[in-house]
Order: C-alpha cells, then structure tokens, then sequence
C-alpha cells in the first residue's frame, strides 16, 4: 500500500494503524562552547503514535535512501527532530534519525515523516 502525503494524514488514520511499542528517544546534551565539550545526560523514552512504512523501491538510491531503511509516520503529539542522538525504538531495534520532514499543508504540523536507518 503505497500513501501519498500531499494532501496530508489525518491523525485518526495513523491511530487505526499504529503500530505498537515504537518510541522516540530523546538524549539531552549540554554543549559547552568555551571548553568544546558535550554532555550527555539521561536517555528520556516516549511512547510514538506512528506506522512503520519500507521504502518504495523507486525511492531507494542508494546514497540518501538506503535499502534497510524504514518510513515512519508518526502524528504531531510529540515534536520530532533530527537532534544529536536522538533515536527511534521499534521493538527491541534501535534506528538513527537521518531525517525528519513536516507534513503542514495549511501551515500546521499534522504529522512528522521520518526516516530511521539501524
């Protein structure tokens, strides 16, 4: 099934088929720019409303879109970025966040589309 995200995704779509034991996990960094050093502090895991889509062969290319890399569309409950170590948990695997892009049509996030590599 193949979903087409220009004319938007509504949230009740992404709850019918969710799937379950995703989240988003958010590592907090504390960037020091006069000693040029990071910090990591405690992980902080959120349950993710989302669906886990693998790519079209059409959209693979091999240098930005990798063959193992998943799709996923998660609702606008919770603001998704591309941070320093954030990561996404499906299961007991655990994606790097390549990419995040916003789906607003009108100007209002309705979802995030997420690309997540291992």
């Amino acid at each position: 099934m193949k979903l087409s995200l220009n004319t938007g995704l509504p949230t009740r779509l992404i709850d019918k088929f969710s799937t379950d034991h995703i989240s988003v996990r958010e590592r907090s960094l504390t960037k020091d720019r006069v000693a040029l050093t990071t910090t990591v502090g405690a992980n902080t895991d959120t349950a993710l409303n989302a669906v886990v889509i693998n790519y079209d062969k059409s959209e693979i290319d091999g240098t930005e879109i990798l063959a193992n890399d998943l799709k996923i569309i998660a609702d606008s409950a919770k603001v998704i970025s591309k941070a320093d170590g954030d990561q996404i948990l499906i299961g007991s695997s655990t994606y790097r966040i390549v990419d995040v892009r916003e789906i607003n049509p009108a100007g209002t996030v309705l979802a995030y589309e997420i690309q997540a590599r291992l």
